[in-house]
C-alpha cells in the first residue's frame, strides 16, 4: 500500500491515517508546499517519521520507504508534476491519498487525478474518529482501529519523552496512594507539618507515616504534596473510564530548550488530553491558565486540558482585609475559550471531578 498525505494547516491531522495503516505500508511519500513555515513544519514531522523507522527498524510489519515531495501549491503543472512522479514512483500500485486537512488546491486536483487513476482518496474525520474511503464510484465510512498510545503521539509529533512514572511501579504502590488518600484533609495536614519538621517529630498520622516509610518517602514533602495526588489522579482515571492510553509524571521535550512537566496525560480516540494536578491552598490561576493554554497547542490541535486545584477556596481574604480571588471571572472566561476545564475547591469529591472528566473530555 502507497500512503500520499499531503500537509495542510494542521500537519499533524495526516498522522492517525498513517497510523491506522502504518503495518501495511510500502511508501509513505508526503506532499508540502515550499513556504518557509510549511517547510519547517514538514522537516520536523519528516524526522519524526524518520525516527519512527529506526525505532521499529526490527519489526517486520512496519517497513515502508519514507519520500518527500516539496510542490507548490498554487501552481498546476508542478501538481500534475507531483502526480506524475507518485506514478511513476509506485508503478500505479495500490495507492492512497491521504486528503485529510491537506492543501485545498493540491487535494482537489491530486484527487480527481487518483480517483480517475483507479486509486483511493482517504478523507479522515477527528470528531468522530473515522475516515472516508472514496473510490470512483463509491463512500465508506470506516472507524479508526488502531488508535495511537500516548508515547508515539508525541514520538510522531516530533516530541522527545524524557522521563514518565514507570507502570510497574506505580502499580506496585497503587494500594498505598489510595490509602494515603482517604483523608485528603488529613495528609494536607501532614504534608504542611512536614515543611517545618521531620516526620519522626510529628505527632499522630501514625498510618501515614508507617506507609510513607514504607515507600522509603518520609520526609520528601514534594511527594506527599504532590505525587501522591497525582497517582491517586491517575488511578481514579485508570479505573474509571476507558481512556486508549493514561500516563503520569511526564517530562517532554516539545523544542530544543522547550520543556515541560506534565501531571496526567490521558488519549481517547488519537487527542491527547491533560490535566494539571494542585493540592495547595492557593495558586495564581492566571498563570496556570497561560500555562496550560500553551501546553495544549503542543499536545494536539483539539486536545483539552483540567487545571485540578484543591486545598483553598477560591476566594480569599488577605491579612490586610483585601479579596484575592485563584480564578477570577477573566481566568474562567480565558480556560473555557481554550478548552480548559477548571475544577477547584477546597476539599475533593471524587464524584463531581468524574463527572466532570466525563462531561467534558469524554462527551460528544
Amino acid at each position: 500500500m502507497v500512503l500520499v498525505s499531503i500537509l495542510g494547516d494542521f500537519h499533524s491531522s495526516i498522522l492517525p491515517i498513517f497510523f491506522e495503516f502504518k503495518e501495511k505500508l510500502t511508501h509513505h511519500i508526503i506532499i508540502h508546499d515550499d513556504s518557509k513555515y510549511d517547510m519547517n513544519q514538514a522537516n520536523k514531522l519528516i524526522q519524526a517519521q524518520k525516527d519512527f523507522i529506526s525505532l521499529y527498524k526490527d519489526d517486520k510489519d512496519i517497513n515502508f520507504e519514507l519520500i518527500d515531495i516539496t510542490i507548490d501549491e498554487d501552481d498546476y503543472e508542478d501538481i500534475i508534476k507531483t502526480y506524475e512522479k507518485i506514478k511513476s514512483l509506485t508503478n500505479k500500485n495500490n495507492i492512497y491519498l491521504n486528503a485529510t486537512d491537506g492543501l485545498n488546491s493540491v487535494g482537489i486536483v491530486l484527487s480527481n487525478k487518483f480517483l480517475d487513476l483507479g486509486s483511493n482518496v482517504i478523507v479522515y474525520d477527528k470528531f468522530s474518529n473515522t475516515y472516508n474511503l472514496h473510490k470512483q464510484n463509491s463512500i465508506n465510512r470506516i472507524k479508526i482501529k488502531n488508535n495511537t498510545d500516548i508515547k508515539n503521539h508525541l514520538r510522531l509529533k516530533g516530541y522527545s519523552l524524557l522521563d514518565y512514572s514507570n507502570k510497574f511501579e506505580l502499580q506496585n504502590r497503587k494500594d498505598d496512594i489510595l490509602r494515603l488518600c482517604e483523608n485528603l484533609t488529613e495528609l494536607k495536614e501532614l504534608g504542611s507539618k512536614l515543611q517545618e519538621s521531620k516526620l519522626n517529630n510529628v505527632s499522630g498520622y501514625e498510618k501515614y507515616k508507617k506507609i510513607l516509610k514504607k515507600l522509603n518517602q518520609s520526609n520528601n514533602v514534594s511527594f506527599i504534596q504532590g505525587t501522591v495526588f497525582e497517582e491517586y489522579i491517575y488511578w481514579i482515571i485508570k479505573d474509571n473510564f476507558d481512556f486508549d492510553d493514561v500516563m503520569v509524571g511526564l517530562k517532554i521535550e516539545f523544542e530544543k530548550d522547550f520543556e515541560n512537566e506534565l501531571d496526567i496525560v490521558m488519549i481517547k480516540d488519537n487527542h491527547l488530553h491533560t490535566i494539571e494536578c494542585k493540592f495547595v491552598n492557593y495558586i495564581k490561576g492566571e498563570h496556570f491558565v497561560y500555562k496550560t493554554n500553551s501546553i495544549i497547542d503542543y499536545l494536539d490541535d483539539d486536545g483539552k486540558a483540567m487545571i485540578l486545584s484543591i486545598g483553598g477556596d477560591n476566594t480569599k481574604i488577605t491579612n490586610s482585609g483585601n479579596k484575592k480571588l485563584q480564578f477570577t471571572i477573566g481566568d474562567q472566561a480565558r480556560a473555557s475559550n481554550g478548552n480548559i476545564k477548571i475544577h477547584q475547591n477546597k476539599t475533593f469529591k471524587k464524584s463531581k471531578f468524574i463527572e466532570d472528566v466525563k462531561k467534558h473530555f469524554l462527551a460528544n
